[in-house]
């Protein structure tokens, strides 16, 4: 009798220790940052943060290019210009124009800016055409990746007005960008200044500790407010900016630190020239993919909390809120249809003429319903009126938002 006894105690104590874990798994799973991670694997997110990561590559390149060609046709290839510029774009994307160890020197970017003080040459031009382009494809690439994270259907406004739009975008966040370092540079002039009025040396280590940590919030906001813009604007959710917030602080507190910690990772290359120059492309890649993951990670933080509260991501017109309703009426009335005819399947004999009534009822409503489809308001609106030529369509639409 002691043998099945202690099986028994045996398999107790390992049901009580599945129980157990169990439960930790599920408290776990529970918790609010991994089912946002978990959020962020279901909608496929290493893949997209992929396609942002090639397309602001490619857009970056062709940025600075543009941006040093302006400023020699603009300023005449000024030295003084032209080093503002390298401690811009170095402050953004740490080490990447360097005398050694960098992408470009700063010998190759003055080259640039001295060789176009007259008209932009041809090389400028096609490096303008290639920056609206890419910067274009960056922001469509970002706002579509956005949309997916927020399980939102393809975008069918006019594919000329969403192009205008991302455009426009890029026009504000590459202006952003320098206004965020005018205004860093701006305030570590005033403080300088300051501490000269009060007699303080604004030389020491905390003063330039306090000058960096100024440097920091104001990239930290510009992160942040372009992440909230984007959620908010370019994606077309209806989502109040209180539940915006905390998850595009969340990122632009992420992308801040990549930021600055980027240059470590750049700045240790190997010896070996060769080596470097791919070491470099493959650092910035890895840069640039680590910023979309981190991008579409707070998308999804703010889509998660949009779904704990239950709140709706798009704001539907009353147009649009007739189909609905509609279509939840069309659901309905067929379901009924279902359950007439499934209960004149099983009814006996003596009430067989009730359940063919009742099919016939059921069966003429659905067809009232299906040959008055409520039109929309205004008859040229494109997203009502798709909606109501895509009623009955069974097929999904898989071409992507454009």
């Amino acid at each position: 009798m002691s043998e099945p006894d202690g099986s028994e105690a045996e398999s107790g104590r390992l049901d009580a220790a599945v129980e157990r874990a169990t439960a930790l798994t599920q408290r776990t799973l529970g918790l609010f940052p991994v089912r946002v991670w978990r959020h962020f694997l279901q909608h496929n997110g290493f893949l997209l943060a992929a396609g942002v990561s090639y397309q602001a590559l490619f857009a970056i390149f062709a940025a600075i290019y543009l941006v040093f060609a302006i400023a020699g046709l603009w300023l005449g290839g000024s030295e003084e210009a032209v080093d503002g510029l390298i401690a811009m774009i170095n402050r953004y994307i740490p080490n990447l124009i360097l005398p050694e160890g960098g992408v470009f020197t700063p010998a190759q970017v003055q080259e640039i800016a001295v060789n176009t003080t007259g008209l932009l040459s041809v090389t400028g031009l096609i490096a303008l055409g290639t920056v609206i382009w890419t910067a274009i494809g960056w922001v469509t690439f970002s706002r579509r990746a956005t949309r997916d994270i927020f399980g939102l259907p393809p975008d069918r406004r006019s594919y000329v007005l969403l192009k205008a739009r991302d455009l426009l975008a890029a026009v504000i966040f590459g202006v952003s960008l320098v206004v965020g370092s005018l205004l860093s540079s701006a305030s570590a002039a005033v403080l300088s200044w300051l501490l000269s009025l009060l007699g303080w040396d604004s030389g020491s280590d905390g003063i330039n500790i306090s000058i960096r940590i100024g440097t920091v919030l104001v990239s930290f906001a510009l992160m942040s407010g372009a992440l909230a813009a984007m959620v908010r604007f370019l994606t077309g959710t209806s989502l109040h900016w209180h539940v915006i917030w905390p998850g595009a602080l969340l990122g632009g507190g992420a992308m801040t630190i990549l930021q600055y910690g980027a240059g470590f990772l750049l700045s240790y290359t190997p010896s070996n020239p060769l080596l470097a120059t791919f070491a470099i492309f493959i650092g910035l890649l890895l840069w640039f993919r680590v910023n979309g993951v981190v991008m579409l990670v707070a998308s999804s933080w703010i889509a998660v909390a949009a779904q704990d509260r239950d709140l709706p991501l798009l704001t539907l017109t009353d147009a649009e809120r007739r189909v609905a309703e509609y279509q939840a009426l069309l659901t309905a009335a067929r379901i009924r249809v279902r359950k007439a005819h499934a209960a004149r399947e099983s009814a006996p004999w003596y009430r067989a003429w009730a359940a063919e009534r009742a099919v016939r009822d059921a069966e003429q409503e659905l067809a009232d319903l299906e040959a008055s489809p409520p039109p929309p308001d205004d008859p040229r609106g494109p997203l009502a009126q798709r909606l109501l030529t895509e009623l009955h369509r069974p097929g999904r639409d898989v071409g992507g938002a454009r």
